[in-house]
């Protein structure tokens, strides 16, 4: 019963936990980081935007 429960938990919160995850740590790096941490700060902020325009130009039925 636990392990159904957990996979139902991970399958509702996985993604916006692993968004607002990426975007930490996007901010994160721009803010403290030089260098190749800028380019990976552009790369995590730029997922969440990508899920939202991927989701909103082809939503499921």
């Amino acid at each position: 019963m636990a392990a159904k429960q957990n996979t139902a938990l991970r399958r509702v919160w996985g993604a916006p936990v692993l968004l607002g995850v990426l975007t930490c740590f996007g901010l994160l790096a721009a803010l403290l980081g030089v260098g190749v941490w800028h380019w990976l700060a552009w790369t995590a902020l730029a997922a969440p935007v990508a899920a939202g325009v991927w989701f909103w130009m082809w939503p499921r039925r």
